[in-house]
C-alpha cells in the first residue's frame, strides 16, 4: 500500500522541504527540493515525495536557497515592502474521526461521506507534505487522496501546475475531459484521466478548488476494471460532500 499510495501522491503537488532549491524546467514544471547528488547528465534532488531524477538538458534554470548565497549587498534608501504573513506551522499530528459512512478530518477542519467499505491511511499523512488525508479500499483498488497547499497564484495556475505532474509521474498519462463544478459553494475544476504507475492502469478524476490562502486537491483513482464507472461516481459523491467545518 505504502509505495502505490506515496506515488499517486506525488501528483499532489509539490510541498517543499525547508532550504530547498527551486528547479524551472523548459517545460514550464517546477521542482522542489535538496540536490542530494550529481550524475554526468543529471541532478539527484530529494523532494517531500522521494528522490527526484532531474536531467540537466531539461533545466532552464535554477534558484538556490538563499540561506546559502552570499550576504546582500546594502539595501536601497527605499523601504522595504512589508512581508506576507507567514505560514503557520505545520500540525503535530492527524486528528481525525471516522464512521462507517463519514470522515471527519478535526486537523484540517472538513467533513466526507465515506463508503461503508473504505478505510482511512493516517500514517501516510506526514508534516510539511501536501496530503491531509487517504482513503480507499483495503484492496488499494480505490483511493482518494486529499490534497492542502498554500498558493499565492490563481486555481488555473495551480490545476495547470498539478496536471503537469501527472504527466511526469504516470506512464501512457491520457487526459479526457474537463468540466467546471463546485465543491462546497465554492468553484472548482474537474479533470479525469487514465495512466499507469506501480504497475496498475489508473482511471483517474482530479478536482481542484481554492479556499482563502489555500488550494486543494482531491484525487480519485480506481484500477477496479469493469467496475471503474460505478468507482468513479463514487468518488464524484465523495468530492460532492465536501463540508468545511465551522471554524
Amino acid at each position: 500500500m505504502r509505495r502505490t499510495v506515496w506515488l499517486l501522491a506525488a501528483a499532489l503537488l509539490t510541498a517543499a522541504p525547508l532550504g530547498a532549491e527551486e528547479f524551472h524546467l523548459k517545460d514550464g514544471t517546477k521542482i522542489i527540493g535538496k540536490i542530494v547528488g550529481y550524475e554526468k547528465d543529471s541532478f539527484r534532488v530529494e523532494t517531500s515525495f522521494g528522490i527526484a531524477i532531474i536531467y540537466k538538458d531539461r533545466v532552464q534554470r535554477i534558484v538556490f536557497d538563499s540561506a546559502a548565497e552570499a550576504p546582500p549587498s546594502k539595501p536601497a534608501a527605499a523601504p522595504a515592502p512589508q512581508p506576507s504573513p507567514p505560514e503557520p506551522p505545520p500540525p503535530a499530528r492527524l486528528v481525525e474521526n471516522v464512521t462507517a459512512t463519514q470522515y471527519v478530518n478535526e486537523t484540517y477542519g472538513f467533513r466526507i461521506f465515506k463508503p461503508p467499505t473504505w478505510r482511512s491511511y493516517p500514517q501516510l499523512v506526514r508534516p510539511q507534505t501536501p496530503l491531509v488525508a487517504a482513503l480507499g479500499t483495503p484492496d488499494e483498488s480505490t483511493l482518494l487522496l486529499i490534497g492542502r497547499e498554500s498558493f499565492n497564484g490563481t486555481l488555473t495556475d495551480y490545476t495547470r501546475g498539478a496536471e503537469r505532474l501527472l504527466e511526469r509521474f504516470y506512464e501512457n498519462y491520457r487526459p479526457q475531459k474537463e468540466r467546471p463544478t463546485q465543491i462546497a459553494g465554492l468553484s472548482a475544476i474537474e479533470r479525469s484521466f487514465t495512466g499507469q504507475s506501480d504497475g496498475r492502469f489508473w482511471t483517474g478524476t482530479a478536482v481542484y478548488f481554492s479556499r482563502g490562502r489555500y488550494c486543494y486537491t482531491l484525487l480519485g483513482l480506481t484500477t477496479a476494471g469493469e467496475t471503474a464507472s460505478f468507482q468513479q461516481s463514487l468518488l464524484r459523491k465523495v468530492a460532492n460532500s465536501w463540508e468545511f467545518l465551522p471554524e
